[in-house]
């Protein structure tokens, strides 16, 4: 069982989850052959339940991750997830219309969270995925009035119990990124760097997106989110590296290049800080690993 969130922590947990909510699109659902891949969100916010059987995600900027029956994948902005399926695959595939009412919330998270065992934890939501087949149902051969509103307020009662999920199943360090989640001014600096990493930023230039000052920018920076504006980039700039490094061909200098270095010294450098290797041995061993 999981331990409640302190007090403090569930205010502003409250005060986040009330900011969103998504339009459905559309909902599907489908198995994934063994071994087979499906882009089932492309460029779009939504998520992937898995009824049964196994299966590996990935997003267009991130490796593959393993997932189980009962687990739920939020894609909380648009974005691309690709599921590769093993031992019968059974999903279900939620497509949003757009992000959340209040972009600042999900500028904050990750590009997709997982909710371990969201089913077994929360069977009556797991009830409400199974019989999501929205758009579809009809009478007298026509779509039903009113099933995009009942729908979509199901789709965000389930994506919001997701996030509540994987925010309670981290490690610590949970408090602090509340923080910067219920912070508007460093949230849109957030969204804007995860948006354009390779941008040449100054700690001024994202003091200006916050519309702050820069010296107040950098200490409430550096407060709510535990790093200070320089390394944070700079963590950003490796992981969007090793998506390159992971996906494509292009050289080190290439990759070095695309996430905003000027050189492939200063590239590898932030690598080796943040990964405790070089990016060449980095990608030598995630191609010589079996996948998940």
């Amino acid at each position: 069982m999981t331990a409640p969130l302190p007090d403090a922590i569930d205010t502003r947990l409250d005060r986040m989850l009330a900011g969103m909510e998504w339009e459905l699109q559309r909902s599907r659902r489908s198995r994934v052959t063994d071994g087979a891949t499906a882009t089932l969100l492309r460029d779009a916010a939504g998520f992937v339940f898995l009824h049964d059987g196994r299966a590996s995600v990935r997003t267009t900027t991130g490796c593959w991750t393993a997932v189980a029956a009962g687990d739920l994948v939020l894609v909380p902005r648009p974005g691309d997830l690709t599921v590769r399926g093993e031992d019968g695959a059974d999903v279900t595939a939620v497509v949003f219309a757009g992000a959340p009412a209040r972009p600042r919330d999900e500028g904050t998270l990750p590009p997709a969270l997982v909710a371990r065992a969201f089913g077994p934890a929360e069977p009556g939501m797991a009830t409400l995925v199974r019989g999501m087949e929205c758009g579809w149902s009809t009478v007298g051969g026509r779509v039903r009035s009113g099933d995009t509103v009942i729908c979509s307020r199901i789709a965000t009662t389930i994506a919001v119990t997701a996030v509540r999920m994987w925010v309670e199943q981290q490690p610590a360090g949970t408090d602090r990124w509340l923080a910067s989640a219920l912070d508007p001014r460093i949230a849109r600096a957030l969204h804007a760097i995860h948006t354009d990493p390779a941008r040449p930023w100054t700690v001024a230039e994202m003091a200006r997106e916050a519309t702050m000052s820069r010296a107040v920018f950098a200490a409430r920076f550096a407060e709510v989110v535990g790093r200070t504006p320089a390394d944070y980039l700079a963590a950003t700039r490796v992981d969007a590296g090793r998506a390159l490094l992971a996906d494509g061909s292009a050289t080190v200098a290439e990759v070095a290049h695309r996430v905003g270095y000027r050189s492939e010294l200063g590239f590898a450098r932030a690598f080796r800080r943040e990964s405790g290797m070089s990016p060449s041995r980095w990608r030598s061993s995630v191609r010589s690993s079996p996948a998940p």
